[in-house]
């Protein structure tokens, strides 16, 4: 029997200087990517040992909103006869096999980009009179597919993301804010459905997934069993969690750690 782990990676597997917490001593972190010879991202190594045992015995997926390059920057998690055959990047827009993009699959999303009017065309000057908000540093665009924007936190209310979920919401969009980054997604680029075509495609008969976002909640909602991390976006849905999602009891990297334990006890 085919068991899938699909697991979001930033701020739920992996973690940065800014988001991993204080509650680990360094020498208890490895890094796992580098930009410029310097680390960026670390897990424990606890939590790398965990990783590699359930390696052997289950498919992992990675699936995250980092574009294909940004993904292939992440060297330290696997060993390298195991890198994962498929990884989903661009929040759902690419499937990556054996780390070529599987073009059936874009060329769907494409098609549904245009069918929905939610193309970057489409989206771009709609945010001409966000973007000279003050706490929009800048706006930004992952090969075509998405926008998301970098903004100041500590001017960027609670009421200004309500409302611009809801003007984007009627439009066909997700809007999701991950710390500096304020994600605008079309609702047909997702993680969730590219999972199933994957799990349909390897065969899979359970799934465990876990992701910290909102741009996750689908897709772990719709595993077998679900993981979040307690200090997720995600965690605002606490009272819609069925008994199948399990969140964590740490934040920061240890909740990383702590995901990757469960998996290991649920198959061992």
């Amino acid at each position: 029997m085919t068991i899938l782990f699909a697991s979001d990676l930033d701020r739920t597997l992996i973690y940065s200087k800014n988001s991993r917490g204080t509650e680990v001593h360094e020498q208890d972190l490895a890094a796992v990517e580098w930009v410029d010879e310097k680390p960026t991202a670390f897990m424990t190594t606890k939590e790398i040992k965990y990783f590699h045992k359930i390696s052997p015995v289950i498919t992992f997926v990675p699936v995250t909103t980092r574009t294909a390059d940004q993904y292939n920057r992440i060297t330290g998690i696997f060993k390298p006869s195991e890198k994962p055959t498929y990884a989903i990047v661009s929040n759902g827009a690419v499937i990556l096999e054996n780390g070529r993009p599987l073009n059936e699959w874009s060329d769907k999303v494409k098609r549904q980009l245009q069918l929905d009017c939610t193309t970057i065309e489409h989206v771009m000057p709609q945010l001409e009179a966000y973007a000279k908000k003050e706490f929009v540093l800048r706006v930004l665009h992952a090969e075509s597919w998405f926008v998301y924007m970098i903004i100041d936190e500590e001017m960027f209310s609670v009421e200004e993301l309500e409302n611009l979920s809801q003007i984007f919401y009627e439009q066909g969009f997700t809007l999701s804010h991950q710390g500096r980054k304020l994600y605008i997604m079309p609702n047909c680029i997702n993680k969730s459905t590219a999972l199933q075509f994957v799990k349909e495609r390897i065969g899979a008969k359970t799934v465990l997934a876990a992701g910290d976002s909102m741009l996750d909640f689908d897709m772990v909602m719709s595993a077998d069993q679900g993981y979040i991390p307690s200090h997720g976006e995600a965690v605002k849905q606490r009272e819609l969690l069925p008994p199948h999602i399990f969140v964590t009891n740490n934040s920061g990297v240890l909740a990383g750690e702590e995901i990757v334990k469960k998996v290991c006890e649920y198959l061992l």
